[in-house]
Formats: structure tokens, C-alpha cells, sequence
């Protein structure tokens, strides 16, 4: 009997929001309008800052021997954000689940954050950083992780929080007879039955991280004179002076990053992920990888890895906590504390509205807020667009290779790779081309948008095709529907809730990467489109942090007005009425 291929696909459920139950314990729209209130009274404080400090002649050295070193410093950075992100989010659930108060604090900063654009953090933080301590590159290195951190910490959280909440009532029934406490529950039951979904959603969510890595890292003028480097700094580098070679040999270098990271470090993670999800009987084991192999062969690894295993069971037997003990989730909170929590909030919306509207009247005045609107009106219509467009060519395509397993499978992971791989890096020259053809339209900078947003939905569609019951289709095939009555009542439907959350996945990335695609930079050349995402990076320009901010709020309001009356609701409906069984 063969071993079976590594494959783990997408499922809608690394895309979709935050679980039923757990929107129910968010408290109500007072809770999210309590921390958007906070957000403005910050936005109002803000100073002004000073114009952003050109780059000067000197900068760092574009040359091949010191691109490795460079390279080096953003793996750093990035590994640096992804341990971050997952012990914050393990901490950030286990404080969801075992205190109700905060979760009703937190889930509805959760509902901010994941609709808050990570592009915006370092534009807003780095003037900061570099006032205070402009001789050091400590805290611009921190902005970069934190930009890094909050590319994968939401989406840790939003699946840890779905699979403790999925967790099969016979293993709760399993905790319950062993009489394990909530630290032990959480440790040997949980975070165990997470496990395969959050190393899936992190790969998914690569492309992003290393998006934010880059950009974050290009924003810092000049490098910080010198002192701070990076394959961001160095592909800023090379467009201010139009090495197009340089720009090449970064395209080079991030394509060995992104096989190496997938043959060291998410293979072996993959499948050993796999035993911690249950699995049909019978079915072959799967095929190990070569380094995991190598590691298993190898002595001191067996060594390190027997006293990291001990080490982990000593801590997750620990007795902390009460035993856990079954019951059913009832709402315990009384009218009258609800009145009073009510009361608070209210007095806490009027007081912060009334302390940040002389700040906000007097930095921005209502042409600038009218324009802010209609800027993002215009980056939504753009990046809606682009991603229909980009739903036009995949939907076929994708269920043309899905219907087809022998093609299927090479091309998915040819796709994934192609998710993970950061179209940052693509801007440069696509901004050398436009301004080689001064004739070309500037709303050509808008596939930009859809460069890297555009394989969650083929990812999606693949998906969804592969996953379609041939049963289905064999039924359809007897009963002679083709056509496209075939599409409207056969295929459509069962692919709908795949293709739904490569949609949103792709809406959430096309509206981060609108802040870099609208606003390109070739030597001395600046294209720019009329959108949220220029007014942002113009405001970045010239120093303007308020105007940045009162951008990012912007935009981070309309991706939650899009999650909470167009996606959730949409994606309910599917759920609830496309269900194969």
C-alpha cells in the first residue's frame, strides 16, 4: 500500500469570521462603537509630524554578495513575528474561553483588528519611532515585527476560536471522565485539535506576512540611513535607482526563501499536524518529507526532541485551574448588570466623542472627510472590480482543473506557492513599465490589486471542485442538464461556499495591498490613482500622521461595514442552505 501525497486543502473555514457563539458573547454593536470612540480620541491626539525625510545619495549596497545578508535579516524578522503571533494567540484564546468578561472586552477589539489594514501600522508608528530615538534601529525593528505580528495574529485567533468551539462532544465526554482541570483540558484536549487548522491558516496567511515584512521594511527612509537593512529596504533601493538587475536578483532570492521555508519548515509541519486530526480507517499514512526524515535519522535531534516532548507533557499536566465539568453555556448575566455595563459604555462613547471633536474639527474639517469617503469609495470600486475580473477568468478555469485530478494536483500547488509569494515585489517594475510608456492610463496601476489577491479565489474554486461529490455530477450527467442550466443548479452551488471564502480572503488583501498598488514610486517618478490608498501613502509622504490615521480608520470601517452586512450574512445564507448533507 503507498503512502498518500502531503496535501492540505483549503477549507472554508480559514476564511470565514469569527464563530457563532462567539459573536453572541461580543457584548453588541455598543462594545465595537466603545472601541472605535477610543480610536478616535488616540486619532485626535496625534500630532501633526514632520515631512518625511528624503532619501539620500547613499544607501544601502545593491550588490549580490551582501543580498544574502539581507535576505537573512527578514527571515529573521519574520520568524521572529510568527512565534509572536502564535503564543499572543494562544493567550488571547485562552482568556476568551475561560473569563467571560474578556472575552466581552476582547472579541470586539478582535472585530477591529481584523478589519484594521496592517499596511497602515508602520506609516502611523514609524514617524514616532524615529523622532524619539532616530540613532537606533530597536524600535523601527520592533515596527516591523508588530506589522509582521498583526498580518498573523487575527487570523490565529479567528481559527483557534472556531475549533475550541468544534471540538466533538465524545472528547469533552473523554476530559470529563479523567477529571482534567481547564489548564490541562486546554493544553492535551484543544490547542491538539487546533493544530492542523492553524498550520494551514498560517501558510495561507504567508503571502501576507511576507507582504507586510517587505513593505514595512521600504518604508523606513534610507534604510535608516544605513543602520537598518532588509529585502525591503534593498527593493526600495533598487526602484529609486532603477536597477532593474537588482529588482531581478530580489525576485530570485525570495523565490529560495519560499522553498526553502516550504521544505524546512510547513512539509514537516504538515504532516506532522495530520496525527492530531482524526482520520478515516484504513486510510495510508502520509508520505514523510525528506527533511522530516533527515531529522528523524538524526541522533541529537531524537535527543532534543524526547526532552522538548517531556518537557511539554510535565507542563501540560500541570493542575491548574478547577476540574472541568460539563454544563450547558446559559446567558447568567442579569438585566441589571447588563443596565449598568450598558450605562458605562454610553458614558464612555459620549465622553470620548466629546474630548476628540475639537482635536478632529480643527486637524481635518469636513472637506478633508469627504474626500477621505470618496477616496475609499473609489479603492472599493477598484479592488471589486479587479477581483470580479479575476472570479471571471478562475471560475472556469478552476473548475475545469478541479474536474480533472490529474491536473488538479500540480497546478494547487503551484497555486499555493504562488499565494505564499509576495507581489510587492512585482510593483517595481510594473511602476518601470508605466513609466517607460508615458501613454499608458494611470488606472493601469489597479491589476495591481488583484496580482496577489487573485489565488485565494483560484485556491477557492480549485478547492470546491475537487471536493464536489461525483455522485452529483454522475446524476446530473444521466439526467442530461448541460449547459448552463448545468452551471446555475449543479456546479455553482456546491463550489459557492469555496469560492465565498477565497472571495473574502481575497477582498481583505486587495484592500491592504490598495495602500501600496495605488502609489508607486521608479527613481524620481511617483504614479498615483485617485483612491485611499495614494491619499494614505501621500499623507505618509509628507509627514501628515493624522491624515494617515484618519485614513486607516476609514478604511478599517469599510471592511467592517463589508463583513458585517455583506460577508457574514452571505456567508450564514450559504451555510445554512447550500449544505451537501
Amino acid at each position: 500500500m503507498s503512502d498518500r501525497q502531503q496535501e492540505f486543502p483549503f477549507s472554508p473555514e480559514l476564511c470565514s469570521s469569527l464563530p457563532a457563539p462567539c459573536r453572541k458573547r461580543n457584548g453588541s454593536w455598543l462594545a465595537g462603537l466603545i472601541v472605535f470612540s477610543v480610536i478616535l480620541l488616540c486619532v485626535s491626539l496625534l500630532p501633526f509630524g514632520a515631512p518625511a525625510t528624503p532619501d539620500s545619495g547613499q544607501g544601502l549596497p545593491l550588490g549580490l554578495v551582501s543580498l544574502p545578508g539581507y535576505a537573512a535579516q527578514t527571515i529573521g524578522r519574520v520568524l521572529a513575528g510568527l512565534v509572536l503571533s502564535l503564543l499572543s494567540a494562544l493567550l488571547c484564546v485562552a482568556l476568551i474561553f475561560r473569563s467571560r468578561w474578556a472575552a466581552k472586552c476582547l472579541l470586539p477589539l478582535l472585530d477591529v483588528g481584523q478589519s484594521f489594514p496592517v499596511l497602515a501600522l508602520p506609516l502611523l508608528a514609524l514617524p514616532f519611532v524615529q523622532n524619539l530615538i532616530p540613532a537606533q534601529t530597536a524600535g523601527v525593528e520592533a515596527v516591523v515585527v508588530m506589522t509582521i505580528w498583526c498580518s498573523q495574529f487575527w487570523g490565529m485567533v479567528q481559527v483557534l476560536c472556531q475549533r475550541f468551539y468544534g471540538v466533538p462532544a465524545e472528547l469533552e465526554d473523554v476530559v470529563c471522565c479523567f477529571g482534567l482541570t481547564s489548564w490541562q483540558k486546554f493544553w492535551q484536549l484543544e490547542v491538539p485539535f487546533a493544530i492542523p487548522a492553524l498550520v494551514r491558516k498560517t501558510m495561507l496567511s504567508m503571502g501576507g506576512s511576507w507582504f507586510a515584512a517587505l513593505y514595512a521594511e521600504s518604508v523606513v527612509p534610507n534604510g535608516q540611513n544605513g543602520l537598518f537593512a532588509g529585502l525591503g529596504s534593498y527593493v526600495r533601493h533598487a526602484a529609486s535607482t532603477r536597477d532593474v538587475g537588482a529588482l531581478l536578483a530580489s525576485l530570485a532570492c525570495m523565490a529560495v526563501i519560499i522553498v526553502l521555508f516550504d521544505q524546512f519548515l510547513f512539509r514537516p509541519l504538515s504532516v506532522w499536524a495530520v496525527r492530531f486530526q482524526p482520520s478515516k480507517v484504513g486510510d495510508p499514512p502520509l508520505a514523510e518529507p525528506w527533511f522530516l526524515r533527515l531529522l528523524r535519522r538524526t541522533h541529537v535531534f531524537r535527543l532534543c526532541v524526547l526532552f522538548c516532548v517531556g518537557v511539554g507533557r510535565r507542563f501540560s499536566r500541570l493542575s491548574f485551574g478547577a476540574r472541568y465539568v460539563q454544563k450547558h453555556k446559559v446567558d447568567i448575566s442579569s438585566g441589571h448588570y447588563g443596565w449598568v455595563a450598558s450605562g458605562v459604555g454610553i458614558s464612555v462613547v459620549v465622553l470620548a466623542g466629546a474630548l476628540a471633536w475639537p482635536g478632529l474639527h480643527g486637524a481635518y474639517g469636513l472637506p478633508i472627510v469627504v474626500t477621505v469617503v470618496l477616496c475609499g469609495g473609489i479603492t472599493g470600486l477598484r479592488v471589486f472590480a479587479m477581483l470580479a475580473l479575476a472570479s471571471l477568468i478562475w471560475i472556469p478555469l478552476g473548475v475545469w482543473l478541479g474536474l480533472r485530478p490529474s491536473h488538479a494536483k500540480g497546478v494547487q500547488r503551484l497555486i499555493q506557492y504562488c499565494t505564499i509569494f509576495p507581489s510587492y515585489l512585482f510593483f517595481p517594475l510594473w511602476a518601470a513599465g508605466l513609466a517607460i510608456c508615458p501613454f499608458v492610463p494611470t488606472y493601469w496601476q489597479s491589476p495591481l490589486i488583484a496580482l496577489g489577491a487573485q489565488w485565494y479565489i483560484a485556491l477557492g474554486v480549485l478547492a470546491g471542485a475537487r471536493a464536489f461529490p461525483s455522485d452529483l455530477l454522475e446524476a446530473a450527467r444521466n439526467l442530461n442538464v448541460n449547459g448552463s442550466l448545468w452551471w446555475r443548479k449543479v456546479l455553482l452551488p456546491g463550489i459557492l461556499p469555496y469560492y465565498l471564502a477565497g472571495l473574502v480572503a481575497a477582498t481583505g488583501n486587495a484592500w491592504n495591498v490598495a495602500i501600496a498598488a495605488e502609489w508607486l514610486v521608479w527613481g524620481q517618478t511617483r504614479l498615483s490613482v485617485t483612491g485611499l490608498g495614494s491619499f494614505m501613502a501621500s499623507a505618509s509622504a509628507y509627514g501628515n500622521v493624522r491624515a494617515v490615521a484618519l485614513s486607516a480608520v476609514t478604511m478599517c470601517l469599510f471592511m467592517m461595514f463589508l463583513n458585517t452586512f455583506l460577508w457574514r450574512p452571505l456567508s450564514d445564507h450559504v451555510s445554512r442552505r447550500l449544505k451537501l448533507n
